[in-house]
């Protein structure tokens, strides 16, 4: 009998485990352990008062196919939502700017659009265009995000437009954050067209059709009754005999040729093979520092969401759209705001709104410093300003989520590279997958988490 441990019950975990559940034969055994008292990591949907309130995860890409396939495998497929508006804004200087007509990921394609809109200023328009006729000299290495759009089209629409979308995603520093380890289709577009704005008038092309316009509309899903029901869905179609909560894995040794996971109530498990199916600090906790050295100082942020509920009235009109990003021109608490009634409107009542804040940057202790109250409190003082938004909610509901976001440090592919070379010397055998690795979105991390679920199969029936 071979034997395969997953460690971490986060949807990773969960998707690797539902794999080997339909995959493996009846000689394999899988067991999932994780260290909290439920299952779903930070996928958690609060039904309060009529509303659908995330406090984790909301919706998922649809262009990325990994999360589909497992919703239908799920049986899910009659309880997809698609996002009913797509156009976003930009809180800068006081206003809020809609998001340029043509833009990709913050990219604008269109230099009409971009002469029109009302966020970056005349001189800051006039120097964007100019990277239609920018020479290109291709990179012998990985560069910052940062770096690598501000030589194209100038600080000021980097600072406006472009840092507040590509931050929003990774809640990290963007010149800190590898181009090729987050969107190496940025430079595959400039090497083939010679400009950024003309490789990616065909968004298609290069696999980027997220732009925060209205052209948006339909780009994400969710489920009708909560996003919490994906994980739940999964842990349904599990053998509960092989799943196994409040067991905390503490660390992992090589013993002959097998491994052992010794959990911190002092069990012992052995096994053939295991995936590590957390982010990288727990790899770094369960093996010695020389193996994981690759990843060790990267880092993960501290992040809040505060969703507040209010009764609707013409005080509180908002835009057509899905919400706004706050530029990182003044430092301001939140950085995004969801309009869900607007987004989602099957999560919110009849003449009530939802509006679900972010909060939380990387290198910013403000999460980790802030009782509930006072994240509150400071959430409403950016709505006044933002939105005009005075009255007071009818309710919060406040999710905290600590080290949860993974940075993805310029050199990252590389680091990763060295990070499987040390285990094949160090633990043969152990394998990891999640968001610190190839990808942050849902569907990357079921991609991920599947591929080595198939792979650590397929080595254990050799």
């Amino acid at each position: 009998m071979k034997r395969i441990i997953i460690i971490g019950g986060g949807l990773s975990g969960l998707a690797a485990a539902y794999t080997l559940e339909k995959e493996a034969q009846e000689n394999i055994q899988w067991d999932l352990y994780e260290q909290g008292e439920r299952f779903g990591g930070k996928f958690e949907t609060v039904k309060r008062d009529g509303f659908l309130i995330e406090k984790g995860p909301d919706s998922f890409l649809a262009r990325k196919p990994a999360g589909i396939e497992l919703v239908n495998e799920l049986g899910l497929s009659d309880q997809l939502v698609t996002n009913s508006t797509g156009q976003s804004f930009i809180f800068h200087d006081g206003k809020l700017h809609p998001i340029p007509e043509g833009s990709v990921m913050g990219i604008p394609t269109d230099s009409a659009a971009l002469m029109k809109s009302t966020l970056v200023s005349e001189a800051g328009k006039a120097r964007a265009v100019q990277e239609h006729d920018l020479p290109f000299e291709p990179f012998d290495k990985d560069v910052s995000l940062g770096e690598f759009f501000e030589q194209r089209f100038g600080l000021e629409l980097v600072k406006c437009l472009i840092e507040p979308l590509l931050s929003g995603i990774y809640a990290g520093n963007i010149y800190q954050m590898s181009l090729r380890a987050t969107f190496p289709q940025f430079e595959e577009a400039i090497q083939r067209a010679g400009s950024l704005m003309q490789g990616l008038k065909v968004p298609e092309s290069v696999q980027l059709k997220t732009t925060n316009t209205k052209n948006t509309i339909g780009a994400f899903r969710t489920l009708r009754n909560g996003l919490a029901d994906l994980p739940a869905q999964i842990v349904a179609s599990l053998s509960p005999a092989h799943c196994h909560l409040n067991q905390r894995a503490e660390k992992i040794r090589r013993k002959n040729g097998s491994l052992e996971v010794r959990f911190s109530d002092g069990s012992i498990e052995e096994c053939d093979k295991v995936l590590i199916a957390a982010t990288h600090d727990t790899l770094a906790r369960l093996l010695d520092a020389e193996t994981t050295a690759p990843l060790n100082e990267e880092p993960l942020t501290t992040l809040a969401t505060i969703s507040l509920a209010y009764d609707k009235s013409e005080e509180s009109d908002l835009p057509e759209g899905t919400g706004y990003l706050v530029a990182r021109t003044k430092n301001y608490a939140t950085t995004a705001c969801t309009w869900v009634e607007k987004k989602w409107p099957h999560m919110v009542p009849e003449g009530k709104m939802l509006l679900r804040g972010f909060v939380g940057k990387a290198g910013d202790t403000l999460v980790r410093q802030k009782t509930d109250e006072e994240l509150i409190e400071l959430v409403r003082q950016d709505y006044q300003e933002m939105m005009d938004l005075k009255k007071t909610p009818l309710f919060a509901e406040v999710s905290r989520m600590q080290d949860a976001m993974p940075s993805y440090t310029v050199g990252h592919k590389q680091k990763l590279m060295q990070l499987s070379q040390n285990l094949k010397m160090q633990y043969p055998g152990v394998e990891f997958a999640g968001m610190s690795y190839q990808g942050v979105g849902i569907p990357d991390c079921i991609a991920l988490a599947r591929k080595k679920a198939r792979q650590l199969l397929n080595e254990v029936t050799e």
